[in-house]
């Protein structure tokens, strides 16, 4: 059965959970990457959205596993840390708006700074 699972920092899976998805919170890269493994292993069918800083510390045979498989497809999700400026968090929704729909667009009171391709 395919399904969703939500790896993120422990502290936002009730959020995650009250929305009806299987997240969870390991507490360190070592257990996410033990979770992981183990998914692999029983041949866990679904999308796999992992928190950026979380699939950024993951180390990189585990990540190559990851990818080697073809029934457990992963994405990178925004951590729920704060992501510094207004400006800088306007910044990155349009980046993700943008690359969600496949359209460059540009918004009011955006610099060229700011823009993402």
């Amino acid at each position: 059965m395919s399904q969703l699972l939500i790896l993120i920092h422990p502290e936002l899976v009730p959020g995650f959970q009250l929305a009806g998805v299987q997240a969870f919170g390991p507490p360190d890269v070592e257990s996410a990457e033990e979770l992981i493994r183990q998914w692999l292993r029983e041949d866990q069918a679904g999308l796999l959205a992992i928190d950026e800083s979380i699939l950024a510390g993951l180390a990189p045979g585990v990540l190559a596993e990851l990818q080697a498989g073809d029934r457990l497809p992963y994405l990178a999700i925004p951590g729920g840390e704060g992501m510094g400026s207004a400006m800088t968090r306007r910044a990155r929704i349009a980046g993700l708006l943008r690359r969600a729909i496949g359209i460059h667009i540009t918004f009011s009171g955006e610099g060229e700074e700011d823009r993402t391709p």
